[in-house]
């Protein structure tokens, strides 16, 4: 189960990672745009815990602006850790519960984020 440090330990690994504002959020950025951000619980269709009837609070946004990987990415995840919202349909969010994740998977959608997110010249400077 990953936890906010988890988050915050695996962004800050990535080159050029900086913490600022979106959406009234604080955002991990990269040249400038945000790439994961922890989002707040809101009362949205698909954002609501069936069992309790509470917006989920554990969830992450996770920046993909290209569809074909952000369908990618749902099509071969588990819909109960990574998913989508009617809010997110058309744009570039996936959700994912932080405390499903594992680490390993924590590790993979932020890196793939970040790489859909950062300009090429920083691009080239991800690891592995």
């Amino acid at each position: 189960m990953a936890t906010p440090e988890d988050l915050n330990r695996c962004a800050r690994s990535l080159p050029e990672v900086s913490v600022g504002p979106y959406w009234g959020q604080p955002a991990y950025l990269v040249g400038g745009k945000a790439f994961v951000w922890q989002r707040p619980p809101r009362r949205e269709e698909g954002a609501i815990d069936p069992e309790t009837g509470m917006p989920f609070a554990d969830l992450i946004v996770l920046r993909f602006p290209e569809r074909a990987e952000r369908e990618a990415i749902l099509a071969t995840s588990d819909p109960e850790v990574v998913f989508t919202i009617p809010h997110f349909r058309g744009g570039f969010g996936v959700l994912a519960h932080l405390d499903r994740l594992s680490d390993d998977l924590l590790e993979e959608l932020v890196e793939r984020a970040w790489l859909a997110t950062a300009p090429p010249p920083v691009r080239r400077r991800a690891p592995g």
